[in-house]
């Protein structure tokens, strides 16, 4: 993503899909400039509403997102958010927020980011519910819970670091009923998730 702490933007975009961060970069990002691309590594740099904004995908995994930040740290960072899928563990989806394309804002990061969040998604009209979210290995003993690998391991990493961040998920997966959406479905059905990503950063 650069080396330039005096011209990287600090506030940053992070998904695991590189064509995710490709469809974010050409949708949504103004001014995108691309600064690296290396297997399912690409980094772009551009703005949106007048906002720096740097956007990057890091590959599949906590370990892949925890590396990408390691290796960047020069880049200063103070504002993260992560845009991915996460999985629903109830039988009940519609009372329990668990339904399919469901817009997600996980707690436990960052409570400046969450308000923003929340507030940009009324002024915006995006439909967001606001949850705990667990890691994977909780999802065979626990029902009615939102499942996600990236975001806790990203809020731990984020507090030790003093960085702000808030991950933002798109229900992909109902793991009691059996329903998904397909691949080649996710990227227009996380276009929710992503505008309010945007306007999350672009809210002072």
């Amino acid at each position: 993503m650069g080396k330039n702490k005096e011209t990287q933007p600090r506030r940053v975009i992070l998904t695991e899909d590189p064509m995710r961060a490709k469809m974010l970069s050409a949708h949504h990002l103004e001014y995108s400039a691309l600064d690296y691309e290396q297997g399912d590594t690409i980094a772009y740099t551009g703005s949106y509403k007048e906002t720096p904004i740097a956007l990057a995908s890091t590959g599949i995994g906590s370990s892949a997102v925890l590396t990408y930040i390691n290796e960047n740290k020069t880049l200063e960072a103070t504002e993260i958010i992560y845009i991915g899928g996460c999985k629903s563990t109830t039988d009940k989806p519609t009372t329990n927020g668990g339904e399919l394309r469901t817009v997600v804002l996980a707690t436990g990061g960052s409570q400046n980011l969450l308000n923003r969040a929340i507030k940009a998604a009324k002024q915006n009209g995006i439909a967001v519910t606001t949850q705990t979210v667990k890691p994977p290995d909780m999802a065979n003993t626990l029902e009615n819970v939102i499942v996600c690998e990236i975001t806790g391991a990203l809020y731990e990493r984020a507090r030790n670091d003093g960085i702000e961040a808030l991950s933002i998920l798109t229900v992909s997966e109902n793991t009691k009923t059996g329903e998904k959406i397909e691949e080649h479905e996710k990227q227009s059905r996380y276009y929710a998730a992503a505008r309010l990503v945007f306007e999350t950063l672009a809210l002072q």
